[in-house]
């Protein structure tokens, strides 16, 4: 993950092109039913803290838009559990959306 998501790497990321969303997986022996689970919840899940922090810095730097807070839908607990530092995640746009009216 240093390497793909390292400085080397910019001029290959967009805004317009998000390379962290929800993976559709079937369940073993069915074609009827599924789950949804993201890069980050694969990462948590073998403890990969490190990968886990770099994949929150690339979101907050090229996918920092409301649109993205679903990939932390459900893992805010398991971030806050494992020590994951998220001051500049929730400081960023991804929570917050604002409202242009008259």
């Amino acid at each position: 993950m240093t390497v793909l998501l390292g400085e080397d790497n910019n001029q290959y990321y967009s805004d317009d092109f998000p390379i962290f969303y929800l993976n559709k997986i079937y369940k073993t022996g069915s074609k009827s039913k599924y789950f949804y689970r993201t890069a980050i919840d694969r990462a948590l899940k073998a403890n990969q803290v490190r990968a886990v922090s770099l994949m929150i810095e690339y979101i907050i730097k090229y996918q920092n838009t409301y649109i993205s807070s679903f990939l932390f839908k459900k893992n805010i607990p398991e971030l806050l559990e494992k020590g994951i530092k998220l001051t500049d995640l929730f400081n960023s746009n991804v929570f917050s959306y604002t409202f242009d009216y008259d």
